[in-house]
């Protein structure tokens, strides 16, 4: 009796903790079929994974599956599937397979099959998009195949590859990534704030390696500080050496007044980044977009939102160490309107722009490093203008919901202003406390906006309605694959 009652708890309890023992770390990954062909089905597996793969994809459309890896123990668990997907109706056979694989870590993969090519990927590439625990990874493939499709894992030099599809249109007829606080990849411990780098930290790449992934606008917000934090200046009362004054920063003011946040990469850092890029990749139209200018001031409570005139001039003569700055004689009164071939051709130099605010002062041609500085490379913002702002939100969903709708009213179609569509996540103070907890940070919450951005954006574009700039936390190459489709669907007549 006693026996038969403890058979049956037991059995109970089984079925309780199935489910939980069963279940593992989840994400999605996101396909987006830019082709002209259905993506039809065509083989299915899986071991020890949620996976329920479509059995068509049709052209023109996106989908986003969800993956559980349910035997994770160890992080590398006996489990996976795959899915293969051919093209129909494609002149030469043409398929790949989507694979999930728990091996070196949890990955989403792409195996290109038969014919299947694309820019910077061969026959038979192997793709890996990595995983997102409670995000999204991407794969998207674009094109007709009488050119080359494009897709994940762009070239480093991804607009001399496309300058066939974007090179006569316009910057607001292109789409382009944009990294949002661009030099905050790692928080400078000598210049924080009251902030730490779990509220301060935007990117997990640094500037070179954002180049390298493909972005080509650059949040960046220059801070000029000779004053140190705490733990410096216990330090330099030991150690006396000068402080760099110049930096990337992410700050805000209190309403008491005061600075809170912390500096990131130096501009040095910033201005080698852009001169090794140009000199491995010549021929990329890059912008870095100045703002949110801060200067230490008198003291911490009374910090300058403003530079001087003669601090800007400090400004430009650091960004003047450029190499490929934008130089000519030319007036150009919007510099969204005039094609991409007016400031990169194929095989020539890269060329750099930089935009400042409309209250910046003209800078002067010579100073006292540069015998010459190339004025024409510093744009008013006024001459390379465009709309949308950031939500202000933590939540995913209102943050795509009105994402979406500014780009709906402010974008109705290509000779509009150029658009930047912002899909960042703002956490509140509780979660920015939670230093403890790295998927509450800044980078750590990127993963949400990510997600969003993949499912949503593509239902809503067409060849009237499209952003020119994706502004992200967190960037990675995805972005610019995503870019790169806009262009070669959207833009291209």
């Amino acid at each position: 009796m006693h026996r038969g009652k403890t058979i049956c708890l037991v059995l109970c309890l089984l079925l309780i903790l199935l489910p939980c023992v069963a279940a593992g770390p989840g994400g999605y990954v996101t396909l987006i079929n830019a082709t002209p062909h259905d993506w039809a089905l065509t083989y299915s597996h899986a071991y020890q994974i949620e996976w329920n793969p479509p059995k068509i994809i049709p052209a023109g459309t996106s989908h986003q599956q969800y993956v559980e890896f349910w035997n994770h123990w160890g992080g590398n668990g006996d489990c996976g599937a795959e899915a293969s997907y051919r093209l129909v109706g494609s002149p030469q056979k043409a398929s790949f397979q989507l694979q999930a694989r728990q091996t070196d870590g949890k990955n989403i993969r792409i195996q290109y099959l038969d014919s299947l090519a694309s820019v910077n990927n061969q026959r038979h590439s192997l793709i890996n998009l990595g995983f997102e625990h409670d995000g999204s990874v991407l794969f998207v493939l674009a094109g007709d195949g009488k050119e080359q499709y494009v897709s994940s894992n762009p070239p480093p030099n991804w607009m001399q590859s496309s300058f066939s599809t974007i090179g006569s249109k316009p910057l607001r007829e292109i789409a382009l990534p944009a990294s949002h606080n661009a030099g905050m990849s790692k928080a400078d411990l000598k210049f924080l704030f009251g902030g730490t780098p779990h509220s301060t930290e935007t990117q997990s790449l640094n500037m070179k390696k954002q180049l390298e992934s493909g972005v080509r606008w650059f949040d960046i917000r220059p801070v000029h500080t000779t004053r140190a934090g705490w733990s410096e200046r216990i330090r330099q009362f030991f150690v006396h050496e000068k402080l760099v004054a110049w930096h990337t920063g992410h700050f805000s003011k209190t309403k008491q007044g005061a600075v809170v946040g912390g500096a990131g990469q130096s501009l040095k850092e910033i201005v080698d980044s852009v001169n090794d890029f140009t000199q491995n990749y010549p021929g990329e139209l890059i912008i870095l977009d100045l703002s949110h200018e801060l200067d230490s001031g008198k003291s911490v409570q009374h910090w300058d939102w403003n530079f001087t005139p003669d601090r800007w001039q400090d400004l430009y003569e650091i960004m003047g160490g450029i190499k490929d700055l934008w130089d000519t004689n030319s007036t150009i009164l919007d510099y969204s309107s005039v094609p991409l071939s007016t400031f990169i051709q194929p095989g020539s130099n890269s060329t750099v722009l930089i935009r400042v605010p409309n209250h910046a002062p003209i800078p002067e041609g010579q100073t006292t490093i540069h015998d010459k500085l190339p004025i024409s490379a510093f744009v008013s913002s006024s001459d390379l203008y465009f709309t949308g702002s950031y939500s202000d939100t933590e939540d995913a969903d209102t943050l795509s919901k009105d994402q979406l709708e500014k780009l709906r009213d402010m974008r109705p179609n290509p000779q509009t202003f150029m658009h930047r569509s912002t899909w960042t996540i703002t956490p509140r103070l509780g979660k920015l406390l939670d230093i403890g907890n790295g998927k509450n940070s800044i980078v750590g919450q990127s993963v949400h906006a990510h997600r969003k951005l993949f499912a949503d954006l593509w239902p809503h574009l067409s060849k009237s309605t499209y952003p020119n700039l994706i502004e992200v936390d967190n960037i990675n190459s995805q972005i610019t694959a995503l870019c790169m489709a806009i262009n070669t669907r959207f833009a291209r007549r």
